[in-house]
């Protein structure tokens, strides 16, 4: 996959994301009407995207290769962990705040509104249905290993995992992943009104994360180094180690450049919400995801295009 298609497709998000933003600037959109469109793209529109992925005749190479990478998504997760440790030491990260808003940034990236629309545009429903298997295990990492990095948390046991598996997108998996395995066919209507959802889904998203980022000042967040290297680090080094990573497995080429996207993805705008709930240096982690969104126009069609020469 040459520079250009990745690139392109990346300037093209970014072009949504400055509406997103000059709305919010003109006032055309508030915080709420933001929360109302987060609300309808994770209820209805990323489900309605997963469910049209799994829309396709049974393949029995196709769901074990689904498996295989729900598993090495796990192995990644994992290696993202031991790597936000490496890279943010206390000795580095003196602030015991900062250093939890750095590492959870690095390991939880915006695989939901970014990822999954870059992956759909690049790779078609094929990139979304191994896409989503990044999105399952996301969502068990952030509701078990994220929430803690914040402190504790008292929530009960049973209510963390109920609001994990009551998340519409894993729903959305098991409904879709029973259909694909039954070789059930949505009839037309409903399966055209997935698809008009689906079309949805890139827009509104990049719109969503643009008045998200105008509802922070960008006039300090390019003079603080933690920040840059807190990007550096999500935006650059993970993606460069996972490329090498990829590189040795004998994977599916769309399965494997799903994988990437998600992972080399921006900042995840979880790490906002976390760190506003519990005190945890909110301005610190808004400026973290302000730059490394920006920076990610340059990075993500630049790693991309440096998997395709080396894959």
């Amino acid at each position: 996959m040459g520079f250009a298609i990745p690139a392109t497709q990346v300037v093209i998000m970014f072009g949504l994301i400055a509406f997103g933003w000059l709305a919010f600037r003109l006032r055309l959109v508030g915080a709420e009407a933001a929360k109302g469109m987060t609300n309808l793209l994770l209820y209805l529109i990323s489900p309605a995207v997963i469910i049209q992925a799994f829309q396709r005749p049974f393949d029995a190479e196709k769901l074990r290769t689904v498996g295989w990478v729900f598993l090495l998504d796990v192995g990644a997760f994992l290696i993202s962990i031991a790597l936000a440790h490496v890279l943010f030491p206390r000795r580095l990260v003196a602030d015991d705040s900062k250093r939890r808003v750095l590492r959870f940034g690095l390991i939880y990236t915006n695989a939901g509104f970014l990822a999954i629309p870059l992956a759909q545009a690049l790779l078609g429903d094929d990139g979304v249905f191994y896409a989503v298997a990044y999105l399952a295990v996301f969502n068990i990492f952030v509701w078990t290993h994220g929430v803690n990095q914040f402190g504790r948390d008292d929530t009960p046991w049973l209510r963390r995992v109920g609001t994990m598996l009551g998340n519409p997108n894993i729903i959305a998996i098991v409904v879709g992943l029973v259909l694909f395995v039954t070789s059930v066919r949505l009839p037309s209507p409903l399966f055209d009104v997935l698809g008009y959802l689906s079309g949805m889904n890139t827009p509104l998203s990049m719109i969503v994360i643009g008045v998200t980022l105008a509802e922070y000042s960008l006039r300090t967040v390019f003079t603080d180094g933690l920040v840059w290297w807190g990007t550096v680090a999500r935006n650059l080094l993970v993606p460069l180690i996972f490329v090498g990573l990829l590189w040795m497995l004998p994977l599916d080429h769309a399965a494997r450049m799903s994988m990437l996207i998600s992972i080399s993805a921006p900042v995840g705008a979880t790490l906002v919400i976390f760190s506003v709930k519990h005190g945890r240096h909110p301005e610190f982690a808004s400026r973290l995801l302000s730059v490394s969104t920006l920076v990610s126009v340059l990075t993500l069609p630049a790693v991309i295009y440096l998997a395709g020469l080396l894959w």
